[in-house]
């Protein structure tokens, strides 16, 4: 790791920590001695995947071969959305390579236990862009677009390889899994018919068993199935305005537990007694900016953060949850259509128990970063940024020379952030 990189981003992080007088310099031997929980798989600098514990001491890396285009044949080649299975045991990535004019794309499997990559899938005329294994760690759920970009094909393929199964089509296309991995609840449309969009259940067996919901969607993007696999949560668009509610399994037995004006984006605590979710007060095409309401199943009762708030994450415990606003970079000249306007985003850690949503600090998000989070209740259910333990969250951020790297922040506010590597992006793993 270079020096230079090590003094210009802990002088970032530091200079953009808010409150800076909560914040303690960390010890050199904190990271030696503290206990670790579950490991960060991220994006390297030169393209390849690495993945290593929250020290950063003795990364291991996965693949060796990315490189950029080295003369005027634009051969190239890089990797890109990793994801980690449920049991920690294995991650699923995406690896791009240009050879002259034909692109390849392939979906990739390593399996931490025997230290092997396996080569999943791969197709000269699809793209995959979106991983979600299935709950039982057994399969690869993945979403492609075709070579013309005019359809999106939801498809699964067994982590050990073999033969892949095209679930269904549609664009825009999200979906959730049961917990058990048998069903998928999808929420899509399709262009190409111009038909509106609708729910439908999918049975995947040896043939794949659809069937539609009588539900008309509200605005919004992502289903989601409880983690326990009691409920489901949807929209309604209905002559009560606009709703979320919540179905048993079958998509029967509604209940409302809340309205939005606008558009919304929700996501389960994963002990699945709580739903929290954006109330937009107007539709964006990408992404969902609103108060944060945190509905509770069992008391039937709400509580609200205010703010223009666009993607939150569930801490493992269920006691907190990582939100995000965007902050405007002032600019030292005129905005033109030449330098748009620039952002950071700030991050904010709300205490459920306590009410208390503490101000941790703003960095400036790498694009990889800032490109999910208008889709945050889709990657709620395929990556975290959360440790297993709840204590910490994984950043990926740009310095002040836009070298991107990754860092390690406390959920505590109280330690100045820990960087780990040069890199892209980067998710911690469940377990």
């Amino acid at each position: 790791m270079k020096k230079n990189f090590i003094a210009l981003t802990i002088a970032m992080l530091l200079s953009s920590c808010l409150p800076q007088d909560t914040q303690i310099p960390q010890s050199p031997l904190l990271p030696l001695l503290e206990r670790k929980s579950g490991l960060i798989v991220y994006v390297g600098i030169d393209g390849n995947m690495y993945y290593s514990d929250q020290a950063g001491r003795s990364p291991t890396q996965i693949t060796t071969d990315a490189h950029e285009p080295a003369d005027a044949s634009n051969s190239f080649r890089y990797y890109q959305f990793p994801t980690w299975s449920r049991d920690g045991n294995q991650v699923a990535f995406v690896g791009l390579s240009i050879e002259g004019d034909a692109t390849t794309s392939d979906i990739f499997v390593h399996d931490l236990n025997l230290e092997t990559t396996t080569k999943v899938y791969s197709s000269l005329t699809e793209f995959p862009f979106y991983i979600n294994w299935s709950p039982d760690n057994a399969n690869v759920g993945f979403i492609a677009t075709t070579a013309q970009q005019n359809n999106i094909v939801l498809q699964s393929v067994p982590s050990g390889g073999g033969e892949r199964t095209i679930i269904d089509t549609g664009s825009p296309y999200y979906w959730s899994w049961s917990p058990d991995g048998s069903v998928v609840i999808a929420h899509t449309g399709s262009q190409q018919t111009s038909s509106p969009d609708h729910f439908s259940f999918l049975r995947i067996d040896d043939e794949i068993t659809e069937y539609g919901l009588d539900i008309s969607p509200a605005t919004f993007q992502a289903p989601a199935w409880s983690p326990d696999g009691s409920l489901i949560a949807l929209t309604h668009a209905s002559d009560k305005g606009n709703q979320i509610i919540v179905t048993d399994p079958a998509g029967l037995n509604q209940k409302t537990i809340g309205t939005f004006v606008s558009k919304t984006a929700f996501a389960w605590s994963f002990d699945s007694t709580r739903l929290a979710y954006l109330n937009a007060l107007q539709t964006m095409a990408n992404g969902t900016v609103g108060a944060l309401h945190i509905y509770d199943i069992n008391t039937e009762t709400e509580t609200v953060e205010d703010g223009d708030i666009i993607a939150f994450f569930w801490s493992p415990d269920g006691e907190k949850i990582a939100y995000y606003t965007l902050v405007p970079i002032p600019s030292n000249g005129a905005q033109t259509e030449a330098t748009p306007q620039q952002y950071a985003v700030q991050l904010y850690i709300l205490n459920l128990e306590t009410g208390e949503s503490k101000n941790i600090f703003s960095y400036r998000p790498t694009e990889q970063f800032l490109n999910i989070l208008p889709y945050f209740d889709q990657y709620h259910q395929s990556t975290t940024i959360w440790s297993p333990d709840s204590n910490n969250l994984v950043i990926s951020f740009l310095d002040g020379e836009n070298n991107p790297g990754i860092a390690v922040v406390a959920a505590s506010g109280q330690l100045a952030p820990r960087i780990l590597a040069e890199g892209y992006i980067g998710f911690w793993s469940w377990e």
